[in-house]
């Protein structure tokens, strides 16, 4: 692979611009080429630098990545989070300077694995994206946010999520962008035919994989969603509570043809155990015409607070939120932070997080895959959460986002998710963006932001399952394991 011949600085500045760019091939940009085009830069200008150049450059390009593909960070610190404008803007830059430094694994590995004698001819850069990708979404609870493979949704690359969920989609397009760079970086020789005919090769069986249909329709679901567009700065003021009730109480009483009605996350703005004969008086109205009912509600017991998920009638049982939002929902080194601004003391900032292995709910027998918010953006929470499920339900409350790009970007996600199981999926948030999303992570239908209403459809169930969904992270692995052993292949037979 040729080197670059620019100044060091430049290089820096041009790695800032591809991380920035790569925030371009997400949602509500879609610009997916951008991302290919990122990659491959990358991948140009840390090649053959020493260690202190390719982690200079590999942050850099963090940077420019997290700087603008997050802001919608400072709209909930700053507007919901009763900071100042200077202080929002200086915990994210510091969140940003902090959350970038996860890149720097990975291009350590991918130094050393340049540099090594037993794997320097291999093509190492798919192998430790993969990795890095799977170390930001583990790390300190995880931020699996502004994963290359996302961006992929809606394009031929997107096949290789259900077998082996979005880290294999991220994989394939960063071999694809290394094939591409090898194949043209050679100027004295020419184009170099061998991983040039390598990518060509990947698009072949890309376009493959992304026809094969892992799951068959079986039917349709009758499903509702009621978008309350409550107010986030005065939602839980005792006094609101009747309003924020009607608000989705009276649209559903005229879905009565919908088999499933879901209402947002903590759309119910008292604690379950405050009213429990209203919850009954519920029930009881959506038993009598044989429909199921999900609501989101704050609980509590012995340990705790816990954002819930209640069904009501053909819906049986509750979910407790598994994976919390730091900050928002719970507060780490709360010993230290608690009270030290008004950020760290955000309502409902005092929750526990729900036991890992819970029974689904349940729509007349038929298991449900429940995801409260954040979850949606874990590939193996919404896997986790019910075997063979009839269908995907994510709840939210992107509110706290503001009119920002954050929506947009956690709408994508829940489009991969439902691609990686092949499930139809019904997000429902408080003001958007409330949609329906086909078992190809297409979607189908959504409600405007920022309004009341309802989205009534169908969902399409299907029969069978996607690799993923069946086996998990293990076809992922195997191509990892094939890729470490083909490198190093490759490199013995070119020492030879």
């Amino acid at each position: 692979m040729a080197n670059v011949n620019l100044p060091g600085f430049v290089c820096h500045l041009v790695c800032l611009l591809l991380g920035a760019l790569l925030t371009l091939s997400f949602a509500p940009f879609e610009l997916w080429w951008l991302g290919l085009f990122s990659l491959a830069g990358l991948r140009l200008l840390t090649s053959g630098q020493s260690l202190r150049g390719s982690l200079t450059r590999y942050y850099c390009f963090a940077l420019g990545l997290f700087s603008t593909g997050i802001t919608w960070i400072f709209v909930s610190i700053h507007e919901f989070g009763g900071t100042s404008e200077p202080l929002a803007a200086l915990i994210v830059t510091l969140f940003v300077l902090a959350w970038s430094l996860t890149f720097l694994p990975q291009a350590w590995l991918l130094h050393h694995l340049e540099n090594a004698s037993w794997s320097r001819a291999g093509c190492w850069f798919a192998v430790t994206w993969v990795l890095g990708e799977a170390l930001r979404a583990t790390v300190l609870t995880g931020f699996p946010w502004l994963l290359v493979g996302t961006a992929h949704v809606n394009t031929i690359f997107a096949g290789w999520a259900p077998l082996g969920s979005v880290f294999l989609v991220s994989g394939v397009i960063a071999l694809f962008a290394e094939l591409l760079i090898l194949g043209l970086g050679r100027p004295r020789l020419g184009l170099n035919i061998v991983p040039l005919s390598g990518s060509m090769g990947l698009l072949m069986v890309t376009v493959w994989v992304s026809v094969i249909e892992w799951t068959e329709p079986s039917g349709v679901l009758a499903v509702a969603a009621v978008q309350g567009n409550l107010d986030q700065r005065t939602k839980w003021q005792s006094h609101q509570f009747d309003a924020n009730f009607e608000r989705h109480w009276q649209p559903t009483l005229g879905l009565s043809e919908a088999d499933l009605v879901v209402w947002p996350e903590a759309s119910f703005t008292d604690f379950k155990k405050n009213r429990p004969q209203l919850l009954q008086s519920m029930d009881a109205a959506v038993s009598e015409r044989g429909q199921g009912l999900i609501i989101g509600l704050p609980d509590r017991n012995e340990s705790g607070y816990t954002n819930t998920a209640l069904g009501l009638g053909e819906v049986d049982g509750s979910y407790a939120k598994r994976h919390l939002v730091p900050f928002g929902e719970y507060v780490p080194l709360e010993r230290w932070l608690r009270g030290v601004i008004a950020f760290f003391d955000l309502p409902m900032s005092r929750n526990q997080p729900g036991p890992q292995v819970q029974a689904p709910l349940s729509l007349k027998g038929q298991p449900l895959s429940l995801s409260i918010c954040y979850e949606i953006a874990y590939p193996h929470l919404v896997r986790s959460a019910a075997t063979q499920p009839m269908a995907l339900v994510t709840i939210s409350n992107d509110t706290w986002f503001g009119d920002s790009i954050g929506p947009v970007q956690h709408l994508q996600i829940a489009q991969m998710r439902a691609l990686e199981n092949g499930r139809g999926l019904l997000r429902v948030t408080n003001n958007g963006i409330t949609a329906a999303i086909d078992h190809a992570g297409k979607v189908t239908d959504l409600l405007p932001r920022n309004q009341q209403g309802v989205l009534q459809t169908e969902l399409v169930l299907v029969s069978g399952d996607t690799p993923y969904h069946r086996l998990g992270y293990g076809v992922l692995g195997a191509v990892l394991l094939f890729g470490f052993l083909l490198n190093v292949a490759a490199s013995r037979w070119r020492r030879e």
